[in-house]
This record gives structure tokens, sequence and C-alpha cells, in this order.
């Protein structure tokens, strides 16, 4: 998966402003590194952006218990805290919590203009590059002490990156040279042998797009919570593209795979032995009864034939009238007379029947235990086997 990675110029309002820009193939090694417009950009499966160092400033913050990073009060309570460290007005800001955010306790958080980052992702967007992440070309402040030299040949300067914070200073400042002596340092490939000179101890070369690459593994989202245009295009989960979750990705999806192969195969083994037992049911059809020559529902044609017989041998079944008219006068209250009888395919209506509560509850019950069902039908009892008929003889 191809990952664009964009850094940032702080004159984003310009047409002509041009962009560096890597591209990575599996986050480690870089493919492709130059600079062009944004139109001009390659088109890559992600893009992210990194923010340069002088468009932003870390300070380092105490939030107090209770406020969550979602709260509604969070960014009064940032405000309060940096009123007096920021010089722009606080509503221009854009203010970007840590991932790890705790409450009460210090913790570094980012500052940018607003309008800037804004303007930025929506440009890159328009050019339909849409940005997953926004992170910080250098933070946040934490240790180890990282040092770069980077610049030009005419005005070298010296980046510094620890938990005190993130400076940055000219080549030539006499008082870091003693602070360097147990530190490694890395520079511009073009400033390696000037900064060696200076600094009179080996440099490390780290170009641009070395550096870019390495921000692909930051957890910082700067653009989080920004009001932007086209924001659908980036609620892409991160993790769907993002290249050190290829090994997730693919671990998914072979559990997925795994787990379709399951249940197909539990499917097909459902549907093998409903075969068979449907095959066994109709073949005990035909056996017990040859003149069928059509097979439509097994239970059904099984049930009206076992009712054939049993009519031809004059043997009595629960739905016969004269059966159900004998269960119905062993149960029946003394003095109880019938006004009425209506009888359709093993449902018989009883009319007439004037019981109270205490009498209805006996004959439900009474003859629940004889197989039948009795229950009101107005004015009326409907009684029935209790096991009714899949269907009419």
């Amino acid at each position: 998966m191809k990952t664009l990675i964009v850094a940032l110029p702080l004159d984003i309002a310009s047409a002509l402003a041009e962009f560096d820009f890597v591209v990575t193939d599996d986050g480690v090694t870089v493919a492709q590194s130059g600079r062009a417009r944004v139109d001009a950009l390659p088109l890559c499966d992600v893009c992210m952006a990194t923010a340069p160092l002088r468009a932003m400033s870390w300070h380092q913050v105490t939030v107090p218990d209770g406020v969550t990073a979602g709260s509604t009060r969070m960014r009064a309570v940032l405000d309060g805290l940096l009123e007096d460290k920021l010089l722009d007005d606080l509503a221009l800001l854009h203010i970007v919590l840590p991932p790890n955010f705790q409450a009460g306790m210090a913790q570094w958080v980012a500052v940018c203009d607003r309008r800037w980052l804004a303007m930025a992702v929506q440009g890159l967007e328009a050019a339909k590059r849409p940005v997953l992440r926004v992170v910080p070309e250098w933070g946040p402040p934490v240790a180890p002490t990282r040092w770069h030299v980077t610049g030009t040949t005419a005005a070298p300067q010296l980046v510094t990156c620890g938990d005190s914070g993130i400076g940055v200073f000219p080549l030539n400042t006499e008082a870091l040279e003693e602070v360097l002596l147990t530190d490694k340092v890395s520079a511009e490939p073009a400033l390696v042998e000037l900064a060696s000179q200076v600094l009179k101890r080996p440099v490390i070369p780290l170009s641009q797009a070395e550096r870019m690459l390495h921000t692909i593994n930051s957890p910082w989202d700067l653009s989080k919570r920004l009001l932007m245009r086209n924001l659908a295009n980036r609620g892409k989960l991160e993790w769907l593209q993002a290249p050190r979750w290829r090994s997730v990705r693919w671990a998914a999806m072979a559990l997925v795979g795994v787990n379709l192969l399951g249940l197909n195969a539990l499917a097909w083994v459902d549907v093998h032995q409903l075969a068979i037992k449907r095959d066994a049911m109709q073949s005990m059809l035909t056996r017990s009864f040859p003149k069928l020559k059509t097979i439509v529902d097994v239970p059904l044609q099984m049930a009206r034939e076992v009712r054939l017989l049993e009519q031809a041998r004059a043997v009595p079944a629960a739905v016969d009238l004269d059966v159900m008219l004998g269960a119905l006068g062993q149960v029946l209250p003394a003095g109880q007379t019938l006004k009425g009888l209506d009888y359709t395919s093993g449902q018989l209506r009883v009319m007439g029947l004037e019981l109270s509560s205490d009498e209805a509850g006996s004959l439900s019950a009474a003859l629940n235990a004889r197989g039948y069902s009795a229950k009101r039908d107005g004015v009326n009892w409907l009684m029935q086997p209790a096991a009714a008929p899949a269907g009419k003889y």
C-alpha cells in the first residue's frame, strides 16, 4: 500500500506553494521523494502530512482532574492555562491534546494556527489527496534528546528536541558544544561536513526524506477536532491503511476467511444431514404407501394416509365427533344443557354452556388431561385435540 507523506509549507495560501514529499511502499524505505505543487503530487493509497517546526509551539500544561479529553469544558480550561504563554488571539489557535491524555498530569500540548492548518488540509483534499493524519515534524518533547543540523550552508541551524522542550539555535552557538559531547547528532547530507567541523565530532547523515519517513509511526494527529470540508473522506480507520498495521490487516483477513470457510462447512453438513433425513422420510412413506406417486409434504401425506387406514378399519381417532363428545360428556358439570353443536374438521364448537369461572377452569383442565384443548369463543366453547393437525385431511 503506497503512502504519500507531504511536508506542509508555511506559505500555504500561495497558489505556487510547493510541497516536499516522500512515497513509501512499506513504511520503512523511501520509494520516491521530491518537491512538487499540490496538483502534481503522486496519487497514493494513503496521504499523511507533517507540520513544520516553525508553524508550531509546544507547551506543558496540567489539566485538572475530572476534565476528560472529550469534555465541552476542555477548550476553556486550555485557554485559561495557555493565556499567559501565547501572544496570539486564542480564538485563532488550534490546540491538540496528546493521544494518551491524562488529567492531573503534566503533559505537552501542540499549538498551531487554525486557519493555516485548515487551509493546508483543505487544499490537499481539493486536489484529491485527502489527508489521513497531520503529524508534527518535530515533537513531542520527550527523552532521549535528539540533535539535528538543518538549514543552509550559509545559515545552518541546530534543532534540539528533548523532554525539556524543542528549540532552534545557530550552529555556531558555543554554549551547545559542551552539551553535544555526549549526544548523537544528525545533519542534512549537505551539512554533514560543516557540522562535523563546527561541533568537532562525527555527525550522522539524515536527509529530510528519511526524517519524514520516521514520522509515519507518530500517534499524533494535529487535524483532530479541526473542522474541515470533505470530513467524510478522512473518516477511514487508520488501521485499514497505515503500513505499520499491515500484519494486523492480513491476520484479520485470514481470520475472516477461516471463519467463512468454517461456516460454509457447517452449513454444508447441516444441509447434507437434512437431505438424508428428508430422503429417509420419503423412503418410509413410499414403502408404507406404495400407491403414492407424488411426494409433496411427507408429514401431512403420512397423517392423511394413516387416517384413511383408521377409517377403513373403523378405528376411532381423537378428531372423530363421537370420541370428542364422549370426552366432553365425561367432564361436563352436572345440570348443563347443550343448545347446539358445530363440528368441522376436528373442531367442535359447543353452544349453550353456562359455566362459572371455577367450572370453566376445571373443564379446561379435565379436557387437557384427555388430550384436548378447550377455550371460550365468545358465548361458545371451542374444543379440539391439543396437538392440532398439521393440515386438513
